[in-house]
């Protein structure tokens, strides 16, 4: 069967909005397809970057539909070569994809909701990015960092117990902050990470090992006695569900007492779970089920053979040492 062409005079009614009804029209689309809050947020930081640069650049463009494929070129070098970050940097390519794919997203929607007759964003691509190392602790700077709270006082004990969890699952730290009691299951030993948190809407349950059972039992029956109507596992002081931001500041302390140089956050004890599961000869398919990822690509890029592996390697499958061995020449 031929396909038909959607064509401009065919069933495509333009509407010319204005570039802020426009965006409102985007979210609101978001919205129907059940885009979560903190992504409905970072449309509108995104768009409100946008919009600003546009003041300055193209000060005359009030329509939706006068924005161009060059426009949006000149958005993506000024991002690239002219905008700084908080420290004066040049943005990445990465952050600079992250608004790419805002673009992409906003377009792509006014033009299947034919809000405009094509699509600007269409034909441009990505960033090229260069693979970075993944920078992770060692073994010995790792038990340094888990040495450094005091386990005598709440706060820092809560503190232990969600290094512990992260590092023994590979939560994110979303994912973990927003826990509930409920969400654990001490007899099989696991944690049900529920749809409406977890990053991908889908339930995943991740085995917990002996240690951190033991260490999370501890926490949760504490708060049970002295925050009985609380819900979270990992709270403040007051009873109140835990900040990630807060934990991340608190990590900063712990870095600084254990003498670590590296840079340490959150996320780094995703990456270490995933790094050390794989290495260790963890299955990759099981690990992005574990992970949450989407696309096998990204549980991928968590595999790096160490420099010992390589070498071994090397010396069992190189086809000179083969040949030695058989010619003994």
């Amino acid at each position: 069967m031929s396909r038909i062409r959607r064509t401009a005079s065919e069933d495509v009614q333009q509407i010319d909005l204005s570039l802020s009804d426009a965006f409102d029209y985007f979210v609101s689309v978001k919205r129907s397809e059940g885009v979560r809050p903190r992504t409905q947020q970072d449309y509108h930081n995104f768009f409100a970057a946008f919009t600003e640069w546009l003041r300055e650049a193209y000060p005359d463009i009030r329509k939706i539909t006068e924005i161009n494929t060059k426009i949006l070129r000149d958005y993506i070098l000024y991002l690239r070569y002219e905008r700084k970050n908080k420290r004066g940097e040049n943005l990445s390519p990465y952050t600079v994809n992250v608004r790419i794919r805002f673009l992409k997203a906003f377009f792509n929607a006014l033009y299947r909701e034919n809000v405009i007759d094509k699509d600007p964003m269409k034909h441009i691509k990505l960033m090229k990015t260069d693979e970075k190392p993944i920078e992770i602790l060692t073994e010995a700077e790792l038990y340094r960092l888990l040495m450094q709270p005091d386990k005598r006082m709440y706060s820092q004990f809560r503190d232990l117990v969600l290094m512990y969890t992260l590092l023994d699952t590979g939560l994110r730290i979303k994912e973990a902050v927003n826990l509930k009691t409920k969400d654990i299951d001490f007899k099989t030993r696991a944690i049900i990470v529920p749809a409406e948190i977890s990053k991908n809407r889908r339930v995943r349950v991740l085995p917990l090992s002996n240690k951190t059972v033991k260490l999370l039992l501890e926490l949760v029956t504490e708060n049970k006695e002295t925050f009985p109507e609380a819900e979270h596992v990992f709270l403040t002081q007051s009873g109140t569900p835990y900040n990630e931001n807060s934990f991340r500041r608190r990590l900063l302390m712990y870095k600084e007492k254990a003498g670590i140089t590296k840079p340490v956050h959150p996320h780094l004890f995703r990456k270490m779970f995933a790094i050390e599961f794989l290495n260790s000869g963890g299955n990759l398919f099981v690990a992005q089920r574990l992970l949450g990822h989407q696309d096998i690509s990204t549980t991928r890029r968590y595999y790096h053979a160490n420099i010992d592996d390589i070498k071994n390697q090397h010396a069992i499958h190189s086809p000179v040492v083969k040949l030695r061995k058989k010619f003994r020449n």
